[in-house]
């Protein structure tokens, strides 16, 4: 059992540096695509917030909801979800508005835990070709003992080369994770300040619906 292990082990380090180097092509594929989806989900919330604000002023509802459809950011189609809706009450648009942010976040939160997996792991995954990057110096002093410490120096150097990969294959991992996770937080605080606007005037609708009930009765 012992021996078929040490034969597994004597593989070297190079598999595995081959192994960090599809690591690195998949995250850099990963953030490549979801770089470009954040990208296309920009907006300037303020302004975009001032226009439905000013619009739903002066009772445009038509107008509301185009401008919200007319923008493909995730914020937009929550705030156009709850505005398709406005006529249903503040419980339907409510639920509507966090069911739609709920599906945005599952997109926007797509692949990137391949970041996180690849950030966390392969440090680990390096270290472990240099140990066996080391294994197989040992093994070959072993059998070349003429060769002296400079058989054993020149293995481990070259073993520790899958640490350094391995590190270099998860730092930007991890920074590029957190970015996204970020960019992600600030979408959906987007979405829950735009959400409490149109609630806002939906329970101000509501309220002068009542009024002018009473007044008529």
């Amino acid at each position: 059992m012992v021996d078929r292990l040490l034969n597994m082990a004597l593989i070297g380090g190079e598999p595995i540096l081959y192994l960090l180097v599809l690591l690195s092509l998949l995250s850099v594929a990963v953030v490549l695509e979801r770089y470009t989806t954040y990208l296309r989900n920009r907006i300037d919330l303020p302004s975009f917030t001032g226009k439905i604000v000013n619009l739903l002023n002066v009772r445009d509802m038509e107008g509301a909801l185009s401008a919200a459809e007319a923008i493909r950011a995730a914020e937009a189609r929550v705030a156009a979800e709850g505005l398709r809706n406005f006529d249903k009450g503040p419980t339907v648009v409510t639920e509507l508005m966090e069911s739609m942010a709920m599906r945005e976040q599952q997109q926007l939160d797509r692949r990137v835990t391949i970041l996180g997996t690849v950030g966390a792991n392969a440090p680990f995954i390096g270290l472990l070709g240099t140990v066996l990057g080391i294994i197989k110096a040992f093994n070959d002093l072993a059998f070349n003992s003429q060769g002296g410490p400079s058989v054993v120096m020149a293995g481990i150097a070259e073993a520790l080369v899958a640490t350094a990969v391995g590190l270099l294959v998860a730092i930007p991992a991890v920074v590029f994770f957190n970015y996204f996770k970020n960019r992600q937080k600030e979408i959906m605080s987007h979405m829950a300040q735009l959400q409490k606007t149109l609630l806002a005037f939906l329970g101000e609708r509501e309220r002068q619906g009542v009024e002018t009930v009473g007044k008529a009765v």
